[in-house]
């Protein structure tokens, strides 16, 4: 389950890639190893992003 800190940044980051990007958003996971939450986006499907429980994004 994603933090309130993750869900916040999920949100930031979506709407940019959306409507600011036009990129779409291929999968959004939690990643059971570092408890991060995982976002493959792009037409292309190359841009990774991941929001870690403290809501930091890299």
């Amino acid at each position: 389950m994603p933090t309130d800190t993750q869900l916040r940044g999920l949100y930031r980051l979506s709407y940019w890639l959306t409507y600011i990007l036009l990129q779409p958003i291929h999968l959004v996971c939690i990643d059971e190893r570092t408890n991060n939450l995982y976002i493959l986006a792009g037409n292309a499907e190359n841009l990774e992003f991941q929001i870690t429980p403290n809501g930091e994004v890299f």
